[in-house]
């Protein structure tokens, strides 16, 4: 496994080709950049980046999910909380939220950059 402490960084477009579209800046993760990242996660006993979420997100539910490689259930723990995951994704101010709060965030670079 990769060095656990690292991020891994979240392609984007580049700045010359994003000056001449209207397209996502942020093109997120393949799945085994998703992976990478979500073996970042502690999987705290007391998950402190719940409570730093204003919908109460299961995301240790959610890593989990992206552990395994189940996109699709991932995708379902995140929908019990929020009826529009989608939109909330790109408006949420995580860095002060859930990755406010992470433990790993103490330890060096929070989890969850999605």
């Amino acid at each position: 496994m990769a060095d656990m402490l690292k991020k891994v960084p979240v392609r984007e477009q580049e700045a010359k080709v994003r000056v001449t579209n209207f397209e996502e800046v942020c093109e997120g993760y393949n799945q085994e950049e998703a992976v990478r990242e979500a073996f970042r996660c502690f999987g705290c006993k007391n998950a402190k980046c719940i409570e730093g979420c204003p919908v109460a997100i299961d995301i240790p539910g959610f890593i989990k999910e992206i552990q395994e490689g189940n996109i699709e259930e991932a995708y379902k723990v995140i929908s019990k909380s929020s009826a529009l995951p989608a939109v909330c994704g790109r408006v949420c101010p995580q860095e002060t939220q859930c990755e406010g709060k992470c433990i790993r965030g103490i330890k060096g670079g929070a989890c969850l950059h999605w």
